[in-house]
């Protein structure tokens, strides 16, 4: 999924998965009151489209498709029929986008119309990113209409605010992707004509950042960019390529692999140099025991993305699941190379040394894993595993306790 990561509990990695938002940001103390019933107008044939007739598009009614898909899909984890009166919410957003319109107008310079906006989003409707939800577990911080209902979102929903009312507004505002993560890019010109160019960070209440701080934060490549997987401003129809890959990691969560891998297929029909998309696929078919397809979609992902570390150690993993053991090792390696800070290629390397019977070095590396995250769950989980295996049980109850406590 996009913008956070989930972590799985079986040893062997663990594996993550790309949802909703993987940065933490600061959060204000209280709840705000509640929204105040927050609902650009449709008229004529606009107002008859379907969610799939405005799909086939490239660009079309954002606002209204977003209605759509939450009383489409919202109802599988309410339990019941979620209804939308859509005329209404999207008179309202309109009432809105006119107010916001005026505060622009008023605005002498990008910075202060950029301004109007973020205290629009921030202020106005009150929005903050939920600092419960970083693994994207919660269905109401993905559809639009309860996240302005509930004032809580994250990276995704958060930005569609932005683009929802700030392009009624008439601002240059569009969507992108980041790893494991989603911003939105403001372009507008100075008074004397000069480009101005930002990114938003709609989890920090629109703090601005540059490309620069992504390249350096996440690592991703520059083929990744010519690819337009990253930092690439998205059609309507590839935002919405972003929102099935969420809906995706929600339904995988509630163990519904097939449905999870069709919804992971619709998003790829949608945006389909979504790198992270095939990754979360070949994560969910790897569960399936369908390791040749999970090949197949990492291989395109890694060609996207050469620095998808995530990808290499998920290739890592199939390679010696199958018996290719050297090309696991160097895609291991790799990863290493890449990303000497993570943990997780050194849980992979510890236990392929316990699959070879090699305990003690096995050992050696899950305990490099605990100095360098005394709280990571899995390294306590897997040194509980090789105790046992060693004969070593009060070493494993230790290690076991030690987990139980992390959850």
């Amino acid at each position: 999924m996009e913008c956070r990561r989930f972590y799985g509990v079986p040893v062997l990695l663990g594996m993550l998965m790309l949802s909703a938002c993987t940065t933490q940001v600061r959060v204000e103390g209280n709840r705000p009151p509640p929204e105040p019933d927050v609902r650009p107008v449709q008229n004529g044939e606009k107002a008859t489209q379907t969610l799939e007739d405005m799909l086939s598009q490239d660009d079309f009614d954002l606002p209204r498709a977003l209605l759509l898909f939450s009383e489409k899909y919202y109802p599988e984890f309410k339990g019941q029929a979620h209804d939308v009166d859509v005329p209404a919410k999207l008179k309202r957003f309109q009432e809105y986008a006119d107010g916001l319109a005026k505060e622009i107008s008023r605005a002498r310079s990008p910075r202060t119309r950029l301004l109007a906006l973020t205290d629009f989003v921030h202020v106005r409707l009150g929005l903050r990113f939920d600092p419960t939800d970083q693994g994207g577990a919660n269905p109401e911080n993905l559809f639009f209409d309860r996240m302005l209902q509930n004032r809580y979102g994250y990276c995704v929903s958060l930005s569609l605010a932005y683009l929802v009312f700030g392009q009624a507004a008439g601002l240059n505002v569009q969507g992108i992707r980041i790893p494991g993560h989603f911003a939105v890019i403001y372009r507008d010109r100075e008074a004397d004509g000069t480009p101005y160019e930002t990114i938003l960070e709609t989890t920090d209440f629109g703090s601005t950042r540059d490309d620069l701080h992504f390249f350096a934060q996440y690592r991703f490549s520059t083929t990744s960019v010519k690819h337009g997987v990253y930092l690439t401003p998205l059609t309507d129809k590839e935002l919405f390529g972003t929102l099935y890959n969420n809906l995706a990691g929600l339904t995988y969560l509630r163990n519904d692999l097939e449905l999870s891998v069709n919804r992971y297929n619709r998003a790829l029909e949608l945006a389909p140099n979504n790198a992270e998309v095939m990754y979360n696929r070949a994560v969910v078919l790897r569960k399936l025991k369908r390791a040749h397809e999970g090949l197949g979609n990492l291989n395109e992902a890694l060609r996207l993305d050469p620095n998808f570390v995530l990808a290499l150690i998920l290739r890592a993993a199939l390679f010696w699941e199958n018996g290719e053991k050297q090309q696991a090792r160097d895609d291991l390696a790799e990863a290493m190379r890449k990303r000497p800070d993570w943990v997780e290629p050194l849980m992979l390397e510890g236990q392929f040394l316990m699959d070879d019977g090699q305990l003690d070095e096995a050992r050696k590396i899950f305990e490099r894993v605990l100095e360098m995250r005394p709280d990571f769950k899995s390294a306590h989980i897997a040194l509980a595993e090789l105790e046992t295996r060693a004969g070593n049980t009060s070493k494993a109850r230790k290690h076991m306790k030690a987990a139980e406590m992390d959850k």
